[in-house]
């Protein structure tokens, strides 16, 4: 895995202030989660085992848990499979989750967020979820995920759309394993990746900040087949007008003009806690 680390000044408080934020990417069924017809994956996830990925974020969230007494940890992720039935990634994580660490798990430290249907959504509907559990936001993140979407996460997730400084974040990425591949196939498949990453994810948040464009709106409404909403807005006042706009699908030609006024919004982080 690759760490990407800043300073960190965490107080020493009771209540945690620092987000451990695992996004899901597939749905665990039950038995040997290294085997792939354990989980519910999409195509593009097979040739990769990406579920032996999934695997490694939780044991490395729960590593950094175990670490840092005041982190909390999130596994984020909706109800996103018609097939797996109304049972949500970050759900099927945590059942994972307590199969591998059994009376290690510490309850009052982790918990799900269950809505979130894309990366942006992975790391707002978190902070909200953080919350309503503690009724502060985070002053420090950690996420576990893929290293290929490390810039997406960083760049334009929490920086350009949120305005959450990167300096209190750290990164902790992995990649696809390939097996009984060669050196062609895998320079291919690792370049086919990249190329889909920045096409159908990179390039769309970088012009749609908060995914209420027609493309990316189109997305959450395929990934979200029981109709589940969010009741965030109830608790997490300050964010109330980012939660509705997000809410709203736009044509692109406003959206430029949405993400900005959107943006404006949204609190400063470094006084949003007084």
């Amino acid at each position: 895995m690759t760490i990407n680390s800043h300073d960190r000044n965490i107080s020493n408080s009771k209540t945690p202030n620092h987000l451990i934020l695992v996004p899901c990417h597939g749905i665990y069924k039950r038995g040997d989660p290294k085997q792939r017809n354990s989980w519910h994956l999409a195509n593009f996830q097979i040739q990769g085992n990406d579920h032996l990925c999934f695997i490694e974020h939780i044991e490395r969230a729960h590593a950094e848990l175990e670490k840092n007494p005041n982190a909390y940890l999130i596994f984020s992720g909706g109800e996103t499979k018609i097939e797996a039935g109304p049972i949500s990634e970050a759900f099927s994580y945590f059942k994972l989750y307590q199969e591998l660490y059994n009376e290690k798990v510490d309850y009052l430290k982790c918990t799900t967020e269950n809505y979130a249907t894309d990366s942006f959504e992975n790391v707002i509907y978190s902070f909200c979820r953080f919350y309503e559990v503690h009724g502060v936001y985070p002053e420090m993140v950690t996420i576990v995920g893929f290293e290929f979407k490390r810039d997406r996460f960083l760049k334009l997730h929490l920086h350009q759309a949120l305005g959450y400084s990167v300096s209190a974040v750290i990164y902790i990425g992995n990649s696809p394993k390939l097996i009984d591949s060669s050196k062609e196939e895998e320079e291919k498949y690792f370049k086919d990746l990249r190329n889909a990453e920045y096409n159908n994810a990179y390039e769309l948040f970088k012009s749609d900040w908060y995914g209420i464009g027609h493309k990316l709106s189109k997305k959450k409404i395929s990934r979200n087949p029981f109709r589940r909403h969010h009741g965030y807005e109830q608790v997490n006042h300050k964010l109330v007008n980012l939660l509705r706009a997000m809410n709203q699908s736009s044509t692109s030609l406003v959206v430029e003009e949405q993400n900005f006024r959107i943006r404006k919004t949204i609190p400063s982080w470094n006084e949003i806690n007084d």
